[in-house]
C-alpha cells in the first residue's frame, strides 16, 4: 500500500475547503439574517418545506439536520 506525503494531503484539504467556502458564501450571501434556509450540503427540509439552517448575524450557519455549523469570514 502506497502512501500519500503530508504535505499534499494538507494542500489538497486546503482547495477543498476553500472550494466548499466560496460556494457556501455565494449561497448565504443572498439570504437575510435569521432567515431559514434549506442546508447547502444535506438539503434537508422539513414536511412543511420550511430549512433546516439558519443564518447568524456573524456570517455563520448551523443546521439542525446534520449539525453543520459554519462560519464563514
Amino acid at each position: 500500500m502506497q502512501s500519500l506525503n503530508l504535505s499534499i494531503i494538507k494542500q489538497a484539504k486546503g482547495i477543498k475547503m476553500k472550494s466548499i467556502e466560496d460556494s457556501l458564501r455565494e449561497y448565504i450571501g443572498s439570504c437575510q439574517i435569521g432567515e431559514m434556509i434549506t442546508c447547502p450540503l444535506c438539503k434537508y427540509e422539513s414536511k412543511n418545506n420550511k430549512g433546516s439552517a439558519k443564518v447568524f448575524p456573524d456570517k455563520t450557519f448551523k443546521c439542525f439536520a446534520c449539525g453543520e455549523w459554519r462560519r464563514l469570514g
